[in-house]
């Protein structure tokens, strides 16, 4: 989960959004169970889980952060994970617990730019990307590189925390936002405000049917949405032609 002091960060400062997780590394897991009341367990688990017609396939996860995604790849009996980010200290973390798991010779890390991925045309039977789409500068740039690197029937699934659309859960989910998250996150991380950024980027990420047509304009068919936990988070999933 997502900082800019006094501000919001844009999604044109790419800059600003790596320092902002690297600030965070060393907390990242602990408040993303914590914040989520542990359902980001089960989100996660939701994801893979459409993935499953890839099995013993090769992965891309992007954004991978401290690799909770990437780990949950290992259900699929993946021949070969890659793992990506541009936060270097989030890679560290996630090295951290491969160096425990004895998985490095499944999950490969590389350090690169979502918006130019450095693999060739058709590589991956399969990819994701986990609470980070929102907070690239380009997002259909993304998509497109998300599609390219694809196999042909290859799928992407984007997991992404969204705005409730039930009138009680989204006025639980207006206090928790307001209050509870950054007071939580504040406290925990030791920072002042990456944790306000996290609202805002969640209520500027586009809707559902929008999201659905960039995914379209992207170049994937058979597209489709599913909401989760009365639309805490959306799952989103598009196949290459």
């Amino acid at each position: 989960m997502p900082m800019s002091p006094n501000r919001t960060i844009r999604r044109d400062a790419p800059s600003n959004i790596r320092a902002m997780f690297d600030s965070i590394a060393p907390t990242y897991d602990r408040l993303n169970h914590l914040l989520s009341f542990g359902m980001d367990i089960r989100w996660r688990r939701k994801a893979v889980a459409l993935l499953a017609e890839k099995k013993q396939g090769v992965f891309l996860d992007i954004a991978a952060g401290s690799g909770d995604s990437s780990l949950e790849l290992l259900s699929l009996q993946p021949e070969q994970v890659i793992g990506s980010d541009f936060a270097l200290s989030m890679l560290n973390v996630f090295d951290d617990k491969l160096k425990k798991t004895g998985k490095r010779g499944v999950i490969g890390l590389i350090s690169c730019d979502a918006h130019e991925l450095p693999f060739g045309d058709a590589s991956f039977d399969g990819t994701m990307v986990a609470f980070g789409i929102r907070n690239f500068a380009d997002r259909l740039l993304t998509l497109k590189e998300m599609h390219r690197v694809l196999k042909p029937t290859g799928i992407a699934v984007i997991l992404e925390l969204s705005t409730p659309t039930n009138p009680f859960a989204l006025q639980l989910y207006r206090l928790y936002a307001q209050l509870f998250l950054p007071l939580i996150g504040k406290i925990i991380s030791r920072h002042h405000s990456a944790y306000r950024y996290l609202p805002e980027s969640i209520a500027q990420f586009p809707d559902p049917v929008e999201f659905l047509q960039l995914l379209r304009t992207a170049g994937f068919g058979e597209t489709d949405s599913r909401s989760l936990s009365f639309g805490a988070a959306t799952i989103y999933r598009g196949r290459k032609k």
